[in-house]
């Protein structure tokens, strides 16, 4: 059973509707405090991923630690988008305060634009991707290398045909599981797609009904006391579990493996 104590926490907005969070995100940075060595903030305007990220808290400090560092206020006000994902980084691997290793982080495959945030640590991260198939070589984090691990499963499972992107999904997930005995609680998103992968801790969803349509909101955290929050963690009989978002809809609730 791995340690009460963890590293980062992870965010997920996911809407048909443009939407800028902030109410979430400021309560995430505060519920997340622990979490020190940076922040990153990844939306889509259209099709195109844009990622804000810095390696400096998200909180200002001691003399006012409830308030929002200036930057990271500041990133939250230019933010609207029908999908977000959030990080606040708490160090296990790579340099410390590093914003390259801030997350999340953006690869292009398949004809999207794809942002993943990671909750844990890879055991081996060179095996999953070795020096030659390095694609994010500005970062010495484990994160990049199990980006670079599912991007290539996904595509090596779609080369099949009549192969389903959520399956190749699982499946890219399910060999990282089998392949390393890290921990790996994951937010995929394509923009169109948002894949929840529950490894090690739980994750909370909550559903908000808003005038201009409805959102989804899932974090490592519970953001408010008042609202009902659902809980979701892995069955014991399966290695992990894997929610699937289109908008505010929950598509997929399923197990890894199936």
């Amino acid at each position: 059973m791995p340690p009460v104590d963890h590293e980062c926490d992870l965010f997920l907005l996911s809407s048909h509707r443009a939407y800028a969070a902030t109410r979430a995100l400021p309560e995430f940075a505060r519920r997340g405090a622990r979490n020190v060595h940076g922040w990153g903030i990844g939306s889509y305007v259209e099709a195109d991923a844009h990622v804000l990220r810095s390696e400096q808290p998200a909180l200002a400090g001691e003399d006012a630690p409830a308030d929002l560092s200036r930057e990271f206020a500041i990133a939250v006000e230019a933010v609207s988008s029908p999908v977000i994902l959030g990080h606040l980084r708490l160090a296990s691997r790579g340099t410390t305060r590093r914003k390259e290793n801030s997350h999340p982080f953006k690869l292009n495959f398949l004809g999207y634009d794809w942002l993943l945030v990671h909750n844990g640590t890879a055991q081996d991260p060179q095996r999953l991707s070795p020096p030659h198939e390095h694609l994010l070589t500005d970062s010495d984090s484990d994160t990049p290398r199990v980006f670079e691990f599912l991007r290539r499963r996904i595509i090596e499972y779609l080369a099949s045909p009549k192969k389903s992107l959520i399956e190749a999904c699982r499946s890219a997930y399910a060999t990282l599981l089998d392949t390393d005995a890290g921990t790996f609680n994951l937010i995929l998103s394509n923009g169109h797609l948002s894949f929840v992968f529950i490894h090690w801790r739980p994750f909370y969803v909550l559903e908000r009904t808003k005038d201009r349509g409805d959102t989804a909101l899932v974090s490592t955290l519970r953001l408010t006391g008042n609202e009902d929050w659902q809980e979701f963690h892995a069955r014991r009989s399966r290695k992990a579990k894997m929610l699937v978002f289109s908008g505010p809809t929950l598509v997929l609730n399923g197990d890894v493996p199936a």
